[in-house]
């Protein structure tokens, strides 16, 4: 009976192992292991291939095989024209885990270089958003790491870097602003590479200092940061003068925004007599001591001038700039500079044989220069320029607009793009002023000035959307005609992105014209159009009703107090009565209806402000339930 009950439960146990395995419910499990390519093939290759790369494998070791898979897949990622730099590195990563630096050709180390890490612009973007965000990066580079390990591999093989694969490093450092870095790698290629920098080395060194102060800095290492950045500017300056390299056109523009930056006047004036023969204590009068080559000025070294000057606080200096270098007399002008120190000689016309004619340099200011000069001048507490120089800013907006249509009536395709358009950086610095002096006649006149601008954007925009649907349709793109045949293409590769909102082009050619696109112009008429309805509707109505609204309460109350305030069209300060002040400001008497409410505020002194544009007048408590009203 034992016997038979033991065979029933080893069936049974057998029957349950049997179904545990046909149907297997424990949890499931990964495992990944490295193979060598040549043992999985693909499903669709034929046996020959399959044949053929076991023939090739044939008295390898399994280290020379799983080596040599790695390098194919290594050169087969960077054969690819859309390639991953996160894939790249994984496969040179995993390669040299199975191999020596001396495996690997000195080529593919330097592709590997420049394809491991994203584009710079994709590395500024992102930096520039998370600094903005409030979280920087815990390291200046997030891929530094990976940049020393292939250059440290390069040297391994026995060979030097070359000074393009160390600028390639230097144009990732420069993107994020991470100058001390810059700085170690220029140390390196200097002293134990022993290469010879160039003017685009200091340029990119110059290029990661200027880009940093752009970026946003924390309060306590502001000052510390300033101070270093300063003397790594000075300490290139003087390597390059060492050196006896010129200093091109962009080196000047970088310097010149880090003396902005760091506020170096004395620094600054010396750059400007020397790069460009302005004197900015005499900006009509060529420089005593200038140099015999000198870099045209641009309309980006004009805002870095009216900037600089700007923050130094000088007003004076600031207009007079604004006016000689957008201005400039005619050479023939120069012969009436007096050369002398005697009373006598102060007036009339000197020798011209000993007065050579002088063109001061100029630039044609955009809207970033009249942003930065308004923005300046209304900082500054001066109504009078600011108003003057908002009313040009709104003529030259509709000269330019005139111009640009007559240019497209003749020739629709061939026309320049415009450098100037009336924004909302424009009339925001303005009204600033006139907001924290309770200035309520240039308030008023701001006002009147944004809403022609609006009518003005809306009938420009009508205009420019019917000539987009009447414009023939371009003509077949032929040969280049910007320069000539004979003159060789500017390199691109070593134009450094000096300003870091437009890129430049080298000195040796002039800069290219950008054509008139009639789809990006009426974008940028639509966002300068909303930018003004929203900030109109939003700020300014409610800014100009309280500004109002405290102006009559602060005339009010010393009209209550039998004091004098000054009328306009009396021009003197008399004492108005109550009632004729009343009918003046349009005050209402206050009357409590059988709610309790009433249609305005009322003031201290029984009255209620009712006039246009107040805003809502306060909820009134609720009331008690009064059960005498139901009867």
């Amino acid at each position: 009976m034992g016997r038979q009950l033991s065979k029933v439960c080893f069936s049974a146990t057998t029957r349950i192992h049997f179904l545990r395995r046909l149907v297997h419910t424990s949890a499931r499990c990964f495992s990944a292991i490295t193979l060598p390519l040549h043992i999985v093939h693909d499903v669709y290759s034929s046996p020959s291939t399959a044949a053929a790369s076991q023939k090739s494998f044939k008295g390898m070791s399994s280290r020379d095989i799983i080596q040599k898979e790695k390098l194919s897949a290594l050169m087969e990622v960077l054969s690819r024209e859309t390639r991953s730099y996160a894939r790249v590195w994984s496969c040179y990563a995993d390669f040299m885990n199975y191999a020596e630096c001396d495996d690997l050709p000195l080529e593919v180390h330097q592709a590997v270089l420049r394809r491991c890490v994203p584009g710079a612009y994709t590395l500024r973007t992102w930096t520039a958003r998370r600094m903005r965000a409030g979280q920087a990066p815990r390291i200046p580079h997030h891929f530094e790491a990976r940049l020393k390990t292939v250059v440290r591999n390069i040297r391994a093989t026995g060979a030097d870097a070359t000074l393009d694969d160390y600028h390639v490093v230097l144009h990732q450092f420069a993107a994020v602003g991470h100058y001390t870095g810059a700085m170690q790698v220029l140390a390196e290629l200097t002293h134990v590479c022993k290469l010879e920098p160039e003017s685009k080395t200091f340029g990119l060194c110059l290029k990661a200092i200027a880009h940093r102060l752009s970026l946003p800095i924390y309060k306590v290492q502001r000052a510390d940061m300033l101070s270093d950045t300063s003397k790594l500017c000075r300490k290139l300056l003087r390597e390059m003068s060492a050196r006896d390299m010129p200093l091109t056109s962009f080196n000047l523009d970088l310097v010149m925004r880090i003396l902005k930056e760091v506020l170096d006047q004395e620094g600054f004036y010396q750059l400007m007599k020397l790069g460009y023969g302005i004197d900015l204590d005499y900006p009509d009068h060529p420089p005593l001591q200038g140099s015999s080559m000198l870099s045209s000025f641009s309309t980006a070294a004009l805002n870095t001038t009216l900037d600089m000057l700007g923050r130094l606080g000088n007003v004076a200096k600031l207009i007079q700039t604004f006016e000689v270098l957008t201005q400039p007399l005619p050479p023939q002008a120069s012969q009436h500079y007096s050369q002398e120190f005697d009373d006598e000689d102060d007036f009339g016309i000197t020798n011209p044989a000993s007065t050579e004619p002088h063109q001061t340099p100029h630039a044609r200011p955009n809207t970033t220069s009249y942003n930065i000069l308004l923005k300046h001048i209304s900082r500054a507490g001066h109504p009078t320029f600011a108003r003057h120089y908002l009313y040009q800013a709104v003529r030259l907006d509709r000269s330019v607009d005139r111009l640009l249509r007559s240019q497209l009536y003749r020739n629709p395709h061939g026309t320049l793009a415009p450098h100037f358009s009336l924004n909302r950086g424009t009339i925001i610095p303005v009204f600033g002023e006139a907001n924290r002096d309770k200035n309520m006649e240039l308030m008023r006149w701001v006002g009147w000035v944004t809403r022609q601008t609006i009518r003005r954007k809306k009938n420009d925009i009508a205009w420019y959307s019917e000539l987009r649907d009447s414009l023939p349709p371009p003509p077949s793109p032929s040969e280049p005609s910007s320069r000539s045949p004979g003159s060789p293409p500017p390199d691109v590769s070593t134009a450094l992105d000096v300003d870091l909102d437009t890129p430049s082009t080298p000195p040796e050619f002039p800069p290219p014209e950008k054509i008139f696109d009639i789809n990006l112009h009426l974008n940028i008429l639509q966002k300068n159009l909303d930018e003004l309805v929203t900030w109109y509707e939003n700020h300014y109505e409610v800014a100009l009703s309280r500004t109002t609204q405290r102006v009559k309460e602060r005339l009010g109350r010393r009209v209550w107090a039998g004091k004098n305030i000054y009328l306009l069209n009396k021009n003197a300060r008399v004492i108005v009565p109550r009632s004729a002040w009343t009918r003046m400001v349009n005050f209402k008497q206050g009357k409590t209806s059988f709610s309790g409410e009433h249609s305005g505020r009322i003031m201290r002194n029984g009255w209620v402000a009712g006039y246009k544009g107040l805003r809502a007048p306060r909820p009134q408590p609720l009331q008690f339930f009064d059960p005498s009203s139901m009867s």
